[in-house]
C-alpha cells in the first residue's frame, strides 16, 4: 500500500501488481480507492469496493407486463437511467401477464408469460425473452423449445430435433427447454450474474427452475422447501428469497445450497406484496409491512442482516423494482389502485423521490405486479 501527501491528510493508494496491469485507479468515495476495470469479477489483487459494482455499468432497464383492475398487460417499457425517462416499446410479450417475475442476463430479459387470452392472476408455464438492447421480443416458448420460426439459443443439437419433448424421460428433473415444467404464479425470480444463471422458485412449487444463460436451457431441481408466492434479490455471492408467511432463505450461488432464514428472522412483510430491490452496493431494499404500507429496510448482501429502517415516500405495494447502478426505480405500484407512479431510490442515501410523467411507464394507465430487468450499454469480460 503506497501513500502520498494530500492537501490536508495522507491519502492511501493500493499497491499495483502484475495482475492489476492495465487497470485504472478508481475512487469509491468514502470506501477508498481500488484498481479495477470493467468486466472484473473481484478475484486476485484487482478488487476492492468496486470490483463487483463496476463489473458492468447499468445504463437502462425495462418493465414488462403488469396489470390494472383485472386486466393483465403485454407491454414493455424502457427506462434510461441517466435522464429518468421512459419510452413505451409496444405490446411485446407473447401473452398478458400479471403477478409475475423473471430474471435477466447480460444481454436478454426473461419473464414468465402466458398465451393470448390468459386470465388475470392465473398460473402459466410459458417463458418469453426480449433483447436488452432495444426491448424487442426474441422468442416465447409455447412448446418449450422454440416458436414461430424464431431461432433458439442452443449450442449444438436442438433436443426437439432429437425426438424429445419437454418433460419426457430424458428431461425430467434434469434438463428441459426454456419452458417451465409446471404452472406457477407470483414466484421468486432473480439471477446469479457471475454464474450466468436465472432462478425461479415458488409460486406453486418448491422446485427451482434454473436457466443456463449461454445456452438458454432450463434445468429443474434445487428444492427450496417453500412453494408460496414470493420475491427475491440478486446478490454477488448469494440470492435472497422470501415466500409468503414467515419463510426466508438464501442460496449460495457457488454451490447452489439453501440456508434457512436470514438473521432478521422473518420480521418483514408476510403477504409478499412488497418486492425486493437488488443493488450492487452491498445491500438490498425490502418493504417491511404488508400491502400498501410505508416501512422499508436496507439489508446486507453479505449477511442478510438489517442495516437500516426508513419510511417510503408513499405507502405502496405490488411494486415493480428496477435495479440500477447508483439508483433504482419503482416503476409503478399499488397504493389503493394500480398506477404508474415512478419512484427513484438512491443507494447512497436510502432516499426516495417521486418522479414526474417523463419517468413513468406508458401504454396503460396503471401497471403493477410486472417484472423488471436491467442492462448495460457494454459488458466486457468477467463472469461470462
Amino acid at each position: 500500500m503506497a501513500f502520498f501527501a494530500g492537501a490536508t491528510e495522507l491519502e492511501f493508494v493500493p499497491q499495483g501488481t502484475d495482475s492489476s496491469r492495465g487497470a485504472k485507479l478508481i475512487s469509491d468515495g468514502s470506501n477508498g480507492s481500488f484498481w479495477g476495470y470493467m468486466g472484473h469479477t473481484g478475484t486476485g489483487s484487482v478488487q476492492g469496493g468496486g470490483a463487483w459494482r463496476y463489473r458492468s455499468i447499468y445504463t437502462h432497464g425495462y418493465l414488462a407486463a403488469g396489470y390494472k383492475g383485472s386486466n393483465p398487460w403485454r407491454s414493455v417499457n424502457k427506462t434510461w437511467h441517466a435522464t429518468d425517462s421512459t419510452l413505451y416499446c409496444g405490446e411485446q410479450i407473447s401473452g398478458p401477464q400479471s403477478y409475475c417475475d423473471g430474471f435477466y442476463s447480460d444481454y436478454n430479459g426473461y419473464i414468465q408469460a402466458g398465451p393470448t387470452g390468459r386470465a388475470f392472476n392465473a398460473g402459466g408455464d410459458w417463458m418469453a425473452s426480449y433483447g436488452l438492447a432495444n426491448g424487442t421480443i426474441r422468442m416465447f416458448t409455447a412448446d418449450g423449445f422454440s416458436s414461430a420460426g424464431l431461432s433458439y439459443g442452443y449450442e449444438g443439437n436442438d433436443p426437439k430435433n432429437e425426438g424429445l419433448t419437454y418433460g419426457s424421460g430424458g428431461f425430467t428433473n434434469h434438463v428441459g427447454g426454456m419452458r417451465l415444467s409446471t404452472s406457477i404464479v407470483d414466484a421468486c425470480g432473480t439471477q446469479d450474474i457471475k454464474g450466468q444463471g436465472g432462478w425461479m422458485n415458488g409460486g406453486g412449487t418448491s422446485t427451482t427452475h434454473r436457466m443456463h444463460f449461454p445456452t438458454e436451457v432450463m434445468y429443474t431441481g434445487w428444492d427450496s422447501g417453500n412453494s408460496g408466492r414470493g420475491t427475491a434479490a440478486a446478490g454477488e455471492n448469494r440470492g435472497y428469497f422470501q415466500w409468503s408467511g414467515t419463510n426466508y432463505k438464501y442460496v449460495t450461488w457457488s454451490n447452489s445450497t439453501w440456508t434457512t432464514n436470514w438473521p432478521q428472522g422473518g420480521g418483514w412483510g408476510k403477504d409478499n406484496h412488497c418486492k425486493i430491490q437488488s443493488t450492487k452496493w452491498g445491500h438490498h431494499y425490502i418493504g417491511t409491512g404488508n400491502n400498501v404500507t410505508s416501512g422499508k429496510a436496507r439489508f446486507s448482501d453479505a449477511t442478510g442482516a438489517t442495516l437500516a429502517n426508513f419510511s417510503k415516500v408513499r405507502s405502496y405495494g405490488e411494486d415493480n423494482p428496477m435495479d440500477g447502478q447508483d439508483w433504482g426505480y419503482i416503476m409503478g405500484h399499488y397504493d389503493g389502485q394500480q398506477n404508474n407512479h415512478t419512484i427513484k431510490q438512491t443507494h447512497s442515501s436510502d432516499s426516495e423521490v417521486t418522479l414526474g410523467a417523463n419517468a413513468m411507464p406508458k401504454g396503460h394507465y396503471g401497471q403493477s405486479s410486472g417484472a423488471c430487468s436491467t442492462a448495460s450499454a457494454t459488458v466486457i469480460g468477467g463472469g461470462m
